[in-house]
């Protein structure tokens, strides 16, 4: 079995920030160094490398904190993984595939939290996992 970890976002800003955005910039906080891309009208947000593994759920929510009051707009983030193995398929045989997942998310919205998962408010400085 694989893992496989990431850390990935959007931000949801307006035609005409998205336009005065650079093609492609970096943000850091604590260390870490996220990559921010233009792309299919927003810009979306990745961290690469053995960061993704380490990196505290805390450090990416108080990332997609900043980024949305950065950019004073919609910042979704997840950080996870995915578990690659075999797997069984409907014609008796084994494919190798996505076979487990887990996944932390908080979104920001102008740098207040948005509702969570099921419309339940996270509390500040709290996260959620979607399993």
């Amino acid at each position: 079995m694989d893992y496989e970890y990431s850390v990935i976002g959007s931000i949801f800003c307006n035609a005409d920030q998205f336009a005065t955005t650079e093609e492609s910039s970096e943000f850091v906080y604590n260390g870490y160094v996220f990559q921010l891309r233009k792309f299919a009208g927003r810009i979306n947000i990745c961290l690469h490398g053995p960061s993704c593994k380490t990196i505290p759920e805390a450090d990416v929510a108080t990332v997609c904190k900043l980024l949305s009051q950065k950019f004073s707009c919609a910042v979704s983030m997840r950080k996870g993984y995915e578990v690659y193995g075999n797997a069984n398929v409907f014609n008796g045989g084994s494919d190798y595939e996505v076979i487990e997942e887990k996944w932390f998310s908080v979104e920001f919205d102008n740098g207040i939290q948005k509702k969570g998962l099921y419309d339940k408010k996270v509390p500040e400085n709290r996260y959620f996992l979607i399993i």
